[in-house]
């Protein structure tokens, strides 16, 4: 690594003295030319291509629409530029020895009724899209600000799902996590203006995507290609958050809407946004922009989560059965806030100096009330267990049967915050250019998910009467329990003394610093025209979590705090739509407060045990330095380069003895380092159609969780049972083929389709090593004659990914009359994959990756006519693996997550002055959300959260055209 790095600081030195030399030389004998790419109101064209013959030069006008191209001689160029869905535009300028030449290239939609690519919001933002994906020498996915928020997308990775292979964890009835080309979250990686943004969660790498507003930043790319100047860690893709910037014309909107959910006896929801934006001075050198969201939702959940198994009844039959279940609601608080600007300054052509930030803060609040209902049926054989003894003999159940109910209340307190913040610059030489930037990124945790938890059990109750009820459970997904589980658990409520207090405390929180340069030649190869590019990075990322949890349990003297004591504060008669009785729900403060009193009055009333074991400390140093080509053959552009990056470790975690108490920190260090080629061909096919092949390497970065847990030792038992962390873990690696076809429909539309292929090796896993013979652990001596059974995640095993995925996007302008302002927009993907887990993994199958869902679509008609827009947008994530069972079909096999078909509307009627009325319907077909072991009939959860209706106004008078 330290050879490759002095090799490329040699290559920069190299091209600084070169285009210093160049720069003085060259500044009286060369001309430039300085151009800006607009539609015929004057609106920004973001990705064109702009190409300057007879030289042959090729670039792309950026965010502002602007071009640079220099080192030009004296003479007569005619410019080309060319944007989908609109007329090609021609000029001949004549370029003068150290002078610029300005153009303003003004292009026309290609016919009348692609008119809305000028007027609408959406359409304009769709051949935006279009044009950057276009245009890059990766394979990109682009995600307008104008097309994310024609549907209800209440957060950025609601909008991402949308497109082609790419689908979303849920959480409370909206997306957490991106899965991308069927891979799980921990393979993604996500940036902000290209500065890698750490997780707020402790212990994890993927970034809780719901945490960030959606209506802050211009743009979302998907980069599902890599190439040498980007960072490799994202196997399945890897996401940018580009936020927005002052374009030529004055940036000034603003939105209010408001809704309601028909759930929880009504729950309302707000949201609000606003941006401003301007350049200053004649030559508009200068420009700021600032922009903010937010938004309240008080979501509801109706939750039901059974315990599923098969029972042997009496007569030897057998039949799915239930354990116990649990009957949960949920009310929620939810508020979301962010804002996001940029200031950038032009102190020449070809030269910007810029600052971009990002900080976005998530109140995930919410309360939570949760009954546990047990079966204790006698004289039937369960896989698994129930309340009742069972017979050691026949394995039947038989009495005593002792599963009483119990509840817990819960509050949910976390907050979550997202930061970026990044200075940099782009300076451009006669022949060369250089880039730089500095960074920092912070992401932070505080509260937990289960903020306080109050939980009673029925210990007032010796045994229990309540069974799970077949006879009338006569839907497949509504299991039913007899009377006596809900007067058990609703009606004796002094029956259930507090069990325990739990209180959650700390900060988990993670910092990057980052450092970035690059440097690149223009050069011609022969007769092509070719650009050498070098570059290196430094970050420095520190993640910590100093939680710990506080656990009050009753002594056993005094008199215990009782359920029955508390009213109930909160009702919901229609519970499920009416299949289950919903209970008492006290409001957890009342709980607390007289929790607090009785701790202060009677201190001997309650023991107290501290648990420290989420605690860790990591610092991760990552170094970097890459090259890379580019070349053009006529129909032809190759990028191939190679980047070197490697990583240094050191882990700060906390040691318990057998006994829970903590006995010392254990520091641990690692590293390595991964070389990473790549290359991209694009043949351009005909004029209207382009073939990629790509190859690239990439990785993703162990968990923090995964390298620096908390060294945890049982040696009560025989073998003595001990769990640890892993700072010598790989990055999981992947090597990836991509082929894609698009073609560009006329007049405005694209058909693409593509196949993929990832190889991966040294997958993380948790393994478990037995009969350790050596070694000590927090004190504790493994040996012959008392072994050590060691767990902990290891690089094991390999797996594959491939798949297909294609798209398309049309304006069907050739309709006639009224229907001429239809149009479609649709996808599909599929993926399959095997895993291989390798020896003493108790499996010989090769099950599907987890998150691995083999079929995606979204299918979304729009209609865009005169003042009126309107779009639909149906989503499908096939059922996918969350977690590993024993394989099979039955109760205890794999878990996955349900099928989820979700179908959104909204429209918007353009009226005077910029004005606009929005109305949406989100999740209008009430889509469950859920998962089950095995088979779908044995589920483990079941939730609904009903359709949002919300209606509101946007006013954005300089979008008016």
């Amino acid at each position: 690594m330290r050879s490759f790095a002095g090799l490329l600081l040699a290559l920069a030195c190299s091209l600084l003295l070169g285009f210093t030399a160049q720069a003085q030389t060259a500044q009286g004998r060369k001309g430039f030319i300085s151009g800006r790419v607009t539609d015929t109101s004057g609106g920004v064209l973001q990705g064109a291509q702009v190409i300057v013959d007879p030289k042959g030069v090729k670039t792309v006008s950026d965010a502002q629409g602007q071009f640079f191209v220099n080192d030009l001689d004296p003479g007569g160029y005619t410019i080309t530029v060319t944007y989908v869905g609109f007329a090609k535009f021609t000029q001949t300028v004549n370029v003068t020895a150290g002078q610029a030449v300005s153009l303003e290239a003004r292009l026309a939609p290609e016919s009348e009724n692609l008119e809305v690519l000028v007027t609408a919001e959406r359409p304009s933002g769709e051949a935006a899209a279009v044009n950057r994906e276009l245009t890059a020498d990766n394979i990109v996915q682009v995600l307008p600000s104008e097309v994310i928020r024609s549907l209800p997308n209440a957060n950025m990775a609601d909008a991402l799902g949308r497109l082609p292979s790419v689908t979303i964890e849920r959480d409370e009835g909206e997306g957490k996590y991106v899965q991308i080309r069927g891979t799980e979250p921990r393979l993604a990686n996500m940036t902000i203006d290209g500065v890698n943004t750490p997780s707020p969660e402790s212990g994890v790498r993927q970034i809780k995507l719901d945490a960030i507003p959606a209506d802050i930043v211009e743009s979302v790319e998907i980069n599902k290609t890599l190439q040498a100047n980007m960072d490799p860690d994202g196997i399945g893709g890897s996401v940018n958050l580009v936020t927005k910037t002052a374009g030529e014309r004055p940036t000034f909107n603003f939105s209010g809407m408001g809704g309601y959910t028909p759930i929880l006896n009504g729950r309302g929801l707000i949201e609000t946004t606003g941006t401003v934006g301007q350049r200053f001075g004649a030559s508009k050198r200068f420009g700021v922009l600032i922009g903010g969201s937010y938004d309240w939702n008080g979501r509801g959940i109706d939750d039901v989560e059974p315990v599923p198994d098969i029972a042997t009844l009496p007569g030897g039959t057998t039949a799915r059965y239930f354990e116990a279940a649990d009957i949960r609601e949920y009310r929620y608080y939810r508020s979301r806030w962010g804002l996001a600007g940029s200031a950038d300054y032009k102190p020449s052509d070809g030269s910007t100096i810029y600052v971009r930030g990002l900080y976005s803060d998530f109140h995930n609040y919410g309360d939570r009330w949760v009954y546990s209902l047990t079966d204790n049926t006698p004289g039937i054989q369960l896989q698994g267990s129930n309340g009742c003894a069972t017979d050691p003999t026949t394995g039947l159940t038989i009495q005593p049967c002792t599963g009483t109910p119990s509840f817990n209340d819960q509050i949910r307190r976390p907050d979550y915050a997202v930061g970026s913040i990044l200075l940099g610059g782009k300076h451009v030489l006669t022949t060369t250019w250089f880039t730089w930037d500095i960074s920092a990124a912070r992401a932070s945790q505080v509260g937990q998910v289960g903020d306080k938890t109050a939980s009673f059990n029925a210990d007032g109750l010796a045994t229990s009467s309540c069974q799970y009820d077949p006879a009338n459970t006569t839907s497949l997904y509504l299991p039913q329990w007899t009377s006596a589980c809900f007067t058990e658990a609703y009606t004796n409520q002094g029956n259930f003394p507090l069990h325990r207090m739990q209180i959650n405390h700390g900060l988990t929180a993670q910092l990057n610093l980052q450092g970035t340069a690059a440097a690149a030649k223009r050069y011609h190869l022969g007769s092509h025209l070719s650009t050498i590019e070098i570059g290196g990075k430094f970050r420095n990322n520190h993640k910590f979590a100093d939680t710990f949890t506080d656990n009050y349990s009753p002594s056993g003297a005094g008199t215990p705090l009782l359920l029955s004591q508390f009213s109930n504060s909160f009702s919901n008669g229609n519970y499920y739509s009416g299949a289950y009785k919903l209970g008492p729900n006290p409001n957890f403060f009342d709980i607390y407060k007289a929790f607090n009193a009785d701790l202060a009055a009677n201190p001997g009333n309650y023991t107290l045990s501290v648990d420290t074991s989420s605690q860790f400390d990591l610092v991760e140093k990552v170094s970097a330095g890459y090259v890379m080509d580019t070349i053009d053959f006529n129909q032809v552009r190759l990028v191939a380069g190679v980047r070197f990056e490697g990583t240094n470790l050191d882990t700060v975690t906390p040691v318990f003895d057998a006994s829970g108490n903590f006995i010392g920190n254990t520091t641990l260090n690692g590293s390595y380092t991964k070389v990473l080629p790549s290359a991209s061909l694009r043949f351009a096919l005909k004029k209207d159609s382009n073939l990629r092949l790509v190859y690239s390497r990439g990785f993703s970065r162990p968990d923090p969780q995964d390298i620096a847990q908390a060294v945890g030792v049982d040696s009560t038992v025989n073998p003595i049972l001990v769990s640890l962390g892993n700072p010598n873990l790989k990055p999981e690696t992947a090597d990836n083929i991509d082929l894609l076809f698009e073609h560009y429909l006329n007049p405005f539309g694209i058909v693409t389709a593509g196949y993929f292929y990832k190889n991966l090796t040294e997958p993380i896993i948790s393994h478990t090593f037995d009969n350790v013979t050596t070694g000590t652990f927090a004190g504790s001596t493994c040996s012959t004659a008392t072994p050590c059974r060691v767990t902990q995640p290891v690089n094991a095993g390999s797996a594959w990914i491939n798949g297909f995925e294609a798209a398309y996007l049309q304006h069907l302008t050739f309709l006639p009359g009224a229907l001429t302002g239809l149009g479609i927009s649709a996808n599909y993907g599929y993926t399959a994959s095997r895993t291989s887990f390798g020896p003493d993994f108790g499996r010989t199958d090769h099950p599907r990756l987890v998150r691995n869902a083999p079929h995606t679509w979204n299918v979304s008609p729009t209609y865009d006519r005169g003042r009126v827009s309107v779009r639909v947008g149906l989503s499908y994530n096939a059922e996918n693996v969350a977690g590993y069972g024993d394989g099979t079909t039955g109760p205890f096999g794999d878990n996955y997550f349900y099928p989820h078909l979700q179908f959104d509307a909204q429209g918007s009627l353009r009226m005077a002055r910029g004005l606009q009325f929005v109305m949406y319907g989100l999740n209008i077909n009430n889509e469950v959300f859920g998962f089950y072991n095995g088979s779908p009939q044995y589920m483990v959860q079941r939730e609904y959260y009903r359709p949002t209706i919300a209606a509101g106004f946007r006013w954005s008078p300089t979008h008016e055209r």
